[in-house]
């Protein structure tokens, strides 16, 4: 490998960084809003009285939960890939998404 071949690869690894940093500025961007959102619905609900903060985090785990069960296979048990619609393993279809 010669030295001009080292600098492109050089430059090459600025470029995906400076990607890389742009896209993880993004998704904290979001992760942001989506808090800021969770928040006002959170309010809005503790507001009218219908739930307590304590039932609302009661079902925010619960959500959490099915969501991880989603993660594994209804029948046979095994992890699901988040790219297949079945399981590899047995052909069960995966549960729909919750969040």
């Amino acid at each position: 490998m010669d030295y001009d071949d080292i600098e492109k690869k050089v430059f090459q690894s600025g470029g995906e960084l400076t990607e890389l940093t742009a896209v993880v500025k993004q998704l904290l961007a979001r992760v942001d809003r989506h808090a800021v959102v969770i928040q006002a619905l959170k309010d809005m609900l503790m507001s009218r009285g219908e739930f307590s903060e304590d039932e609302f985090f009661e079902r925010l785990e619960h959500a959490v939960a099915q969501k991880a069960e989603g993660r594994t296979c209804r029948k046979c048990g095994k992890a699901m890939s988040a790219k297949h619609k079945r399981c590899i393993y047995c052909g069960e279809e995966r549960p729909p998404e919750l969040l």
